[in-house]
C-alpha cells in the first residue's frame, strides 16, 4: 500500500477499492487460480497454451535448462541466433536476443545468466502469488523478428472472458528508443488518454487483430481479469504471454475509473474455476 501511495499519489480502501489501479493491488494480494503458475512460468507457459490452441502458439522452444553447466555444455548446439531468458522474470529483466552468438563473451554471459537461476534474482522474490511455485530455468528459444526488425507488443485485456481493450507497445528492448505505447478499443479507435512514461504514438491495426480477440476470450475464460499478449513475426501470429498484474500507469483518473468498472473482483461475483 505504501508503494501504491508513493506511485499515484493518494491511498485507498483495500476492502473497497474502485479504480483498476487498486483493484490490482486487490489482485496481486489475495487472487488465486489454479493455471497461475503454469501461466507465469515462461516453460510450463508453452505447455499450457499448446494444451488450451494447439502446438506453434509460441515461439519454438530450443532448451531448458535449471544448472548453469547443462547451458555451457549445449551452447554449440544452439542456432547462431535465439532469445534467451529466465522462465520467471518480467520487464525484460532477465532477457538477452541474441543476433551473433560467435559476437558474444561466452565468460561474462554465463556469469550474468547464472544469477537468472537464484530466486532471489528474479520475481520469485516479489511475493507475487502467481511466482511463488515456479522453479528457476533459463529457456532459449527462437528470436523471432518481423522482417528483421523488433516485433510489436498486442496485449488484450480482458475482463471474466472478454476482451475489452487494446494496450500497444513498441521498441520494448531498445536502447535508442523511447518505449511507444498507446490503447485502443475493439474498433480500433485510440482511447483518449495515454500510460505514463510512454510516448504516445499511432499504431495501425494489426493483420491478426480478429483471430487475437478470438484466442483472447477462449484463454480469458473464468478469470475475472487477464492480459493476452500477441506478436505477428514474419506473417504469423504468437503469444507472447498472459498476465494477471496489468502494469498500466494511467494518465487519466477518468479512465482509470472506466477500466475499474469493468474489473469485478471475485468477492463481487461468482466465478468458474
Amino acid at each position: 500500500m505504501r508503494f501504491y501511495e508513493q506511485r499515484e499519489g493518494h491511498t485507498f480502501d483495500l476492502s473497497h477499492p474502485e479504480l483498476f489501479t487498486e483493484k490490482r493491488v486487490w489482485y496481486y494480494l489475495f487472487y488465486e487460480h489454479p493455471d497461475m503458475t503454469r501461466i507465469y512460468d515462461k516453460y510450463l507457459f508453452k505447455g499450457y497454451i499448446e494444451e488450451k490452441l494447439g502446438a506453434g502458439r509460441t515461439a519454438p522452444l530450443y532448451g531448458m535448462w535449471t544448472r548453469l553447466r547443462d547451458l555451457e555444455r549445449d551452447w554449440d548446439s544452439l542456432p547462431n541466433a535465439f532469445c534467451i531468458k529466465s522462465n520467471c522474470s518480467s520487464e525484460g529483466y532477465n532477457l538477452k536476443l541474441i543476433n551473433d552468438k560467435s559476437h558474444v563473451d561466452k565468460k561474462a554471459f554465463f556469469r550474468e545468466v547464472k544469477k537468472w537461476l537464484d530466486p532471489m534474482n528474479t520475481c520469485i522474490n516479489s511475493n507475487l502469488k502467481a511466482y511463488a511455485k515456479i522453479t528457476p530455468r533459463i529457456i532459449a528459444e527462437e528470436l523471432l523478428t518481423d522482417d528483421g526488425k523488433q516485433l510489436m507488443d498486442y496485449k488484450i485485456l480482458c475482463f471474466n472472458g472478454e476482451p475489452a481493450y487494446v494496450y500497444c507497445v513498441s521498441e520494448r528492448f531498445s536502447h535508442d528508443e523511447p518505449i511507444s505505447a498507446a490503447f485502443y478499443d475493439l474498433d480500433w479507435n485510440k482511447l483518449p488518454f495515454a500510460r505514463r512514461g510512454r510516448r504516445n504514438i499511432d499504431f495501425a491495426r494489426p493483420p491478426h487483430f480478429k483471430q487475437m480477440l478470438e484466442i483472447s476470450k477462449k484463454l480469458s475464460y473464468g478469470f475475472p481479469q487477464i492480459r493476452v499478449d500477441f506478436y505477428e513475426a514474419d506473417g504469423k501470429l504468437y503469444i507472447g504471454e498472459m498476465t494477471l498484474y496489468s502494469g498500466f500507469l494511467f494518465d487519466s483518473e477518468e479512465w482509470d475509473r472506466e477500466f475499474g468498472k469493468k474489473f469485478i473482483l471475485p468477492s463481487e461475483g461468482v466465478y468458474d474455476f
